[in-house]
């Protein structure tokens, strides 16, 4: 057969269009998806057409996998159709989204398309929706098509479907609208339970639970100056916490693997070196059963995404060691600790010293006075579940 079939010409428009996919905003988006949930906001889901069907399958999948409260207007036809006989079709979105309280910890998801334009009366629902989004405080993110219209103005993150044939913009976006959801719903920091298939395949078994420990006020002791934590300095100033080893090893001895996920920001201050860190972390791997050390050197101006309450650290260990986070617990003394383990979908427990210092954006699992009442908490969670386990404040 001479020259290339529609169906070798449509297919290989959509190896195109994967290839110029823009990564580093679904990794964005992927980010504002874990803190959406961490926060306890709620995602909701517009779309019109064949994107309002995307609507549907996406909202189970964010739900059941993701495990984030998520909703589609148009799930609802009594009540879509009622909005758009009475009030009208260009408010039907922002009516709902109205009396379903949208509100600053909320993330709207777009699909769409062409993003919706006013002055050409397209998608003006999605126009009103967004504007009314952004008077809350509320974030968005779309996935788009064409030039992204109004939400590609608008949205905190846009994931653009990249033309590659004007004859086939539509069926192109609506497709891989549905390639960057399962991506999504698929991203270590998003996922949060395993899909049928895939839990029955053979060595889907083999993803092993975790406790990811913070090093400062967990393991050893922290400098207290002001109410606020600080690591020690150097070698001589480490000093481990009372019954560390012991607990780590009940860990152990109970199938988690052990992490340290540590923050060591005094590097990028210039007022730390790297080797003097190193160091404390080698006297740490010679004297404890842990399994691996994960640390970010930046500060809060690198914008960097494995400083914590980042999800990074984790999802290094989790690439590298095949974690199953929703087995796996994050312990930590500080909000940032509590913030990053939230967002990788993990159970969390806090040592709770009483620094002078923000909240978490939502509380802990447990929380507890030093690393073996967390351990205890851990063990005795992990095989009866938290409501059985005295003892600790939840």
């Amino acid at each position: 057969m001479t020259g290339n079939t529609f169906a070798q010409q449509f297919l290989a428009e959509a190896r195109d269009v994967i290839d110029r996919l823009d990564a580093a905003s679904i990794e964005d988006a992927a980010s504002l998806l874990a803190l959406t949930r961490s926060s306890g906001g709620r995602l909701f889901i517009l779309g019109v057409g064949g994107s309002a069907a995307n609507a549907s399958h996406a909202v189970n999948d964010f739900r059941k996998i993701a495990g984030i409260e998520a909703y589609a207007p148009t799930d609802n036809v009594a009540e879509l159709t009622a909005r758009v006989n009475d009030e009208g079709w260009a408010t039907v979105f922002e009516s709902w989204l109205r009396v379903s309280r949208l509100c600053a910890s909320d993330l709207v998801l777009v699909f769409s398309v062409g993003g919706g334009d006013l002055e050409k009366n397209v998608s003006a629902n999605l126009v009103a929706a967004l504007q009314y989004a952004k008077t809350v405080g509320a974030r968005i993110v779309g996935i788009v098509g064409r030039d992204g219209g109004h939400t590609a103005k608008v949205a905190d993150v846009c994931i653009m479907i990249p033309t590659v044939n004007p004859a086939h913009i539509t069926p192109h976006t609506e497709a891989f609208q549905a390639v960057v959801w399962h991506l999504l719903v698929s991203h270590p920091a998003v996922k949060q339970r395993q899909t049928k298939w895939e839990s029955t395949a053979p060595g889907s078994g083999q993803s092993r639970p975790a406790v990811f420990l913070d090093r400062d006020g967990v393991l050893n002791r922290a400098v207290v100056r002001d109410g606020k934590p600080f690591p020690p300095s150097s070698l001589e100033e480490l000093e481990l916490l009372p019954e560390v080893v012991s607990s780590l090893l009940d860990l152990k001895a109970h199938g988690f693997d052990l992490f340290v996920i540590t923050n060591q920001p005094d590097v990028a201050r210039g007022t730390q070196t790297r080797d003097a860190v190193e160091g404390i972390h080698q006297a740490l791997a010679s004297s404890l059963p842990i399994d691996g050390i994960f640390v970010c050197y930046h500060d809060d101006a690198d914008h960097c995404a494995c400083r914590k309450p980042q999800p990074g650290l984790l999802l290094q260990a989790q690439r590298k060691h095949n974690i199953d986070f929703s087995r796996s617990f994050v312990v930590g003394d500080r909000w940032r600790d509590i913030d990053a383990g939230h967002s990788a979908g993990c159970k969390t427990v806090l040592i709770d010293y009483g620094y002078r210092e923000r909240k978490p954006a939502q509380p802990p699992e447990a929380s507890v006075r030093s690393l073996r009442e967390a351990a205890d908490w851990i063990i005795c969670s992990s095989l009866k579940g938290s409501h059985n386990c005295e003892g600790v404040s939840q």
